[in-house]
């Protein structure tokens, strides 16, 4: 039997996350719990349930079995305190899309979000509530820490440490042994050659800093 999962956060990426899901066999979709959207609306196939205020009552009530986060890189503050306050008491599932291509040495917290075509190589850590989009390469030996947003196609070399709710953008570079700091964000095509010591915004390549004020 299915195990029944629900989305926290029904607007695109929860409905991306819901579509992720069934392309698989273990899980059913719930529905969602959202704090901006109207209980009882549909959202695609699924319907709106209640807020996040009801996650509690609703799986003490056998009305799901697991969460996952379906709430993007633009509210990371509250995308991690979601997770620090649900997942103590409710298990969160990780959605690893059979396309992937996973080494068995490879460590893969709760929460996790895999995209299809993701490559993870040997001894890599993939900590809780991270999401990897669409054809991101993780190689040897790499950490990605908590919370973290990995856009399509970037690809990430040995023995690389990526910070707490950092946002690496589509079709960047991490060459190896690079250490990024937390809530680091990077823009499109971005080439990484050095550690990244302060959170902040960065772009280019190589890659540079913006003054979000002043740019």
């Amino acid at each position: 039997m299915k195990k029944k999962i629900a989305i926290i956060g029904a607007g695109e990426l929860g409905q991306q996350i819901a579509h992720l899901v069934e392309q698989g066999a273990l899980y059913e979709i719930s529905g969602y719990y959202d704090d901006v959207a109207t209980i009882g609306t549909v959202v695609g196939k699924y319907s709106v349930l209640g807020s996040t205020n009801d996650l509690f009552s609703s799986f003490r009530a056998n009305e799901f079995d697991e969460l996952i986060i379906g709430v993007g890189y633009n509210h990371f503050v509250e995308r991690k305190k979601l997770f620090e306050k649900y997942s103590t008491q409710i298990p969160f599932a990780s959605i690893i899309d059979s396309s992937c291509l996973v080494d068995y040495t490879a460590r893969i917290g709760k929460g996790v979000v895999i995209y299809q075509g993701c490559i993870i190589d040997r001894n890599v850590i993939i900590q809780d509530n991270v999401l990897l989009n669409l054809g991101v390469v993780v190689s040897h030996d790499s950490l990605i820490k908590s919370h973290s947003f990995i856009a399509p196609r970037v690809a990430i070399a040995g023995f690389t440490e990526i910070g707490q709710c950092c946002n690496i953008g589509i079709n960047s570079t991490v060459i190896d042994h690079i250490k990024i700091a937390d809530n680091v964000c990077t823009g499109g095509g971005s080439v990484i050659i050095r550690d990244v010591v302060q959170s902040g915004l960065y772009v280019g390549n190589p890659l540079r800093k913006i003054d979000i004020d002043n740019k």
